[in-house]
């Protein structure tokens, strides 16, 4: 299978128009239109980057996809400690379907989770 085939099997499997994944990662929907057509080569790793945040797939995995990276075979699970997520919002520039996030956004989105999980503990403790 071909990249390009694969870059599409990716962005139908996300549910992605060429339009859409040309807004979220920045890339031209025609270039991504010759890409999937087979009709330009392999792109360079600067795009793959683009893609790999507008497609929310690892960067190493399109690098690999693309032959820029051997492939592992055996894919191992690193065990990492957990990253504390409101530490995380807080120090971190981010972004979100290709709009970075203000700290105003940030702070919402804390909050949300603050929420979420606020909810989800006091159900677990009514049980």
């Amino acid at each position: 299978m071909y990249f390009y085939d694969k870059l599409r099997d990716l962005r139908k499997l996300k549910g992605f128009t060429i339009r859409e994944l040309a807004d979220r990662s920045g890339v031209s929907a025609a270039y991504i239109s010759q890409l999937e057509n087979g009709n330009r080569g392999i792109p360079s790793p600067e795009v793959l980057m683009k893609f790999s945040e507008g497609l929310n797939v690892s960067y190493s995995e399109l690098m690999e996809i693309a032959g820029y990276l051997e492939s592992q075979g055996v894919q191992c699970e690193v065990q990492s400690n957990p990253v504390n997520l409101r530490r995380f919002l807080r120090e971190n520039n981010l972004m979100f379907d290709g709009i970075v996030l203000t700290d105003d956004d940030k702070e919402w989105v804390e909050r949300m989770l603050t929420t979420l999980f606020w909810k989800e503990r006091h159900k677990q403790e009514e049980a």
